[in-house]
């Protein structure tokens, strides 16, 4: 790649491997430990590798030893290279955005696969399709996205059988 300026990433590896694979690459051990991806071109496909070192529970990511598989640098076309650097800047920036973000159900978060304290039988309202205002609100929020029965058979679906 032409632009070799210091390119590592170094971080809980846990983290690092789930952006690596959101952003399309796939850990290769054929030769050497990389995580590599495919880029597409009109004259075929060029598989961008990225060299990678775990250690401790921390793993590093190497972009100035990247390279393209089976293929120098000078004859990987420029638009491939850009899109290989592009690549790389967007995974920097997922890795760098992936810091603990806080569950926000206004957001359209789902919710925490935590567990949910128990009540006790005596506050339950077992009668009732929510505990609490903040239940009544995420129960309006999805009942606000399901559609009507005349909404589906205006786009031609049809509604749950079972309920018949």
């Amino acid at each position: 790649m032409k632009s070799k300026q210091l390119m590592l990433i170094t971080g809980p590896a846990l983290r690092i491997k789930e952006a690596l694979s959101q952003a399309g690459f796939i850990r290769d051990f054929v030769h050497q430990s990389t995580f590599r991806t495919e880029l597409d071109a009109s004259d075929g496909v060029y598989v961008y590798q990225i060299p990678y070192e775990e250690l401790d529970g921390t793993l590093t990511l190497d972009g100035e030893t990247a390279f393209f598989d089976g293929i120098s640098d000078s004859e990987v076309p420029d638009e491939i290279q850009a899109a290989a650097l592009d690549k790389w800047y967007a995974l920097r920036t997922r890795i760098s955005n992936a810091e603990s973000q806080m569950y926000s159900p206004d957001r359209g978060d789902r919710r925490p696969s935590a567990p949910i304290p128990s009540r006790s039988v005596e506050t339950a309202k077992n009668g009732s399709m929510v505990q609490d205002f903040a239940d009544m609100k995420r129960l309006g929020r999805d009942m606000d996205r399901i559609k009507t029965e005349q909404q589906l058979q205006e786009v031609g679906l049809v509604n749950d059988p079972i309920q018949y």
